[in-house]
């Protein structure tokens, strides 16, 4: 018996390998080492001389995911909330979910579920983006190996909550294991399920911030909720080396390619 299920579960993890049916982004969507995606930033604002600008400095472990079965950069995503209005804004997120570039599949619904959840918030959408629907150039790009740096203008004066979502594929361990009790694999090879860090800023000038990490999604299933129990998770909070939210004065728009959220 024990026999016939190794080789059953062998031929499984074969078929995986050939089909690619992992969370795992096409090599185009990775940048080369010590490459990072080119600073840019959004506006929430047409008044620009009433605004400020929110920089969004982000460095990873590389030897945390360079750890996982995979050894791939994790998929992210940034944005805020406005906590009096309810209003979302994307800032940025790593291109594969963000338009449905997976090797081999649709989607990967436990990528990054809990941004998901927000985006249908933001554009009254159902499920995760998509190759035909996916999201606006102005906020995707390619997945960044170590640090990634975003802009976005907003009202001085307002207040803002934002999240960053983080999750690498393959990063198993006794907890969040390949194979469940039952002896399921994990169809997405997601191992320990993304991590969810929050953290607010007011917009005035000099003002920074450092989020927290509030909680994580499923490994196995999308879902809308935060789960607080970090207990088991592992490797992955330790990949988000820094985040750092630092507010200034905009810079002159003529040196920058101004992208506006679309309302």
């Amino acid at each position: 018996m024990t026999i016939m299920c190794f080789q059953h579960y062998t031929k499984f993890l074969l078929l995986m390998l050939l089909l690619g049916l992992t969370c795992t982004p096409p090599p185009s969507d990775k940048l080369p080492s010590e490459q990072t995606p080119e600073p840019s930033f959004l506006s929430l604002s047409d008044d620009e001389a009433n605004t400020v600008e929110l920089v969004f400095t982000l460095e990873l472990e590389r030897s945390v995911y360079r750890d996982s079965d995979f050894g791939d950069p994790p998929q992210m995503a940034l944005w805020l909330e406005d906590p009096s209005a309810g209003a979302i804004h994307t800032i940025w997120v790593t291109r594969s979910t963000g338009k449905g570039l997976w090797l081999g599949k649709i989607e990967c619904p436990v990528s990054l579920p809990y941004w998901v959840s927000r985006y249908n918030r933001e554009t009254g959408t159902q499920g995760p983006p998509t190759f035909k629907q996916p999201v606006v150039d102005a906020v995707t790009g390619a997945t960044p190996t170590t640090t990634l740096t975003r802009r976005i203008r907003v009202p001085a004066g307002s207040r803002w909550d934002y999240y960053l979502e983080i999750n690498v594929s393959g990063d198993f361990n006794e907890y969040f294991q390949r194979i469940r009790a039952d002896g399921l694999p994990d169809p997405q090879e997601n191992g320990q399920p993304s991590l969810i860090y929050r953290g607010c800023i007011l917009a005035s000038s000099s003002a920074d911030s450092e989020p927290q990490l509030i909680g994580r999604t499923d490994q196995w299933n999308p879902t809308d909720q935060i789960i607080i129990d970090l207990s088991g998770i592992t490797s992955a909070k330790d990949l988000l080396k820094s985040l750092k939210v630092t507010c200034t004065y905009p810079r002159n728009p003529i040196e920058v390619n101004t992208k506006h959220i679309p309302k």
